[in-house]
């Protein structure tokens, strides 16, 4: 870990953020469609209102060293989109994200580099992506550690097309948990995961988030959440309707909020 983990400093800064999806653009529309529109509707096709979903409205809250944060909410509120505008894998409308530090983001446990290459091979392109600032004796000593831990032994051999989901999370959890960092992101990773390697795991996750200077947490699984977060973010309607150190009080709020819906927890 650098020395921004004694910084006062803000790891992360969100202000004002607006995001929305341009659903005309998402539909896939063929050159002859756009074509045929511009010439049956001309005036529509080129002043007519777009389809747009807006997915987070005014969006502002800080992130400082130690806190790990539970983002809360039910699917579609908006918690992965928010995460990856942190990330900088999505480009907000309107509004200003400020890090301090690396940022480690983790959202999928079923993800490869190429699935016809071998577990192994998978998994050092992996750490390169993840663990850039690593020296080369540094990565493979990481990498080789996360196989080790990963129990997949002759498999690791394997084209990863040849892997179940269970082993793809095994490999990729064991990669990206090798090492901690300044911001680290986590959307929903032990999903896949076989009930035996998330007992391994979360051991091994917690060290690594305890080590990392703070956390974005995503889960629908109440009780991890309450074990490791210190503070929830709930989003609902597109905006934050809780910010609290109280994060049995924020699932609660959720909840009370989606009554025979999808909660955390079920």
């Amino acid at each position: 870990m650098t020395s921004i983990t004694t910084s006062k400093t803000p790891i992360l800064k969100v202000e004002n953020l607006y995001l929305s999806f341009d659903l005309d653009l998402q539909k896939g529309h063929t050159i002859r469609d756009i074509f045929v529109n511009l010439i049956s509707h001309p005036v529509h096709s080129l002043l007519g209102r777009k389809e747009v979903h807006r997915v987070l409205e005014d969006i502002s809250f800080e992130l400082n060293i130690g806190e790990k944060v539970a983002i809360i909410g039910e699917n579609g509120s908006g918690k992965t989109s928010l995460c990856r505008c942190v990330a900088g894998m999505i480009m907000p409308q309107q509004g200003e994200i400020k890090t301090n530090g690396v940022i480690q983001a983790v959202f999928s446990t079923a993800s490869a580099i190429h699935f016809s290459l071998t577990g192994r091979e998978n998994a050092f392109l992996l750490g390169e992506l993840i663990f850039p600032k690593l020296s080369k004796t540094e990565l493979k000593d990481a990498i080789e550690d996360a196989l080790d831990f990963s129990e997949l032994g002759k498999f690791l051999e394997a084209p990863f097309f040849t892997y179940s989901r269970g082993m793809q999370a095994r490999l990729f959890l064991s990669v990206v948990t090798a090492r901690p960092t300044e911001l680290l992101i986590l959307d929903e990773v032990y999903d896949g995961a076989d009930e035996f390697f998330q007992m391994k795991m979360q051991n091994r996750m917690n060290k690594v988030i305890e080590k990392s200077g703070a956390v974005l947490f995503i889960s629908h699984n109440a009780e991890l959440v309450n074990e490791i977060c210190n503070r929830a973010i709930v989003l609902d309607k597109r905006k934050i309707i809780y910010d609290g150190k109280n994060v049995a009080k924020g699932i609660a709020l959720y909840k009370s909020l989606h009554v025979g819906g999808y909660k955390t927890g079920q």
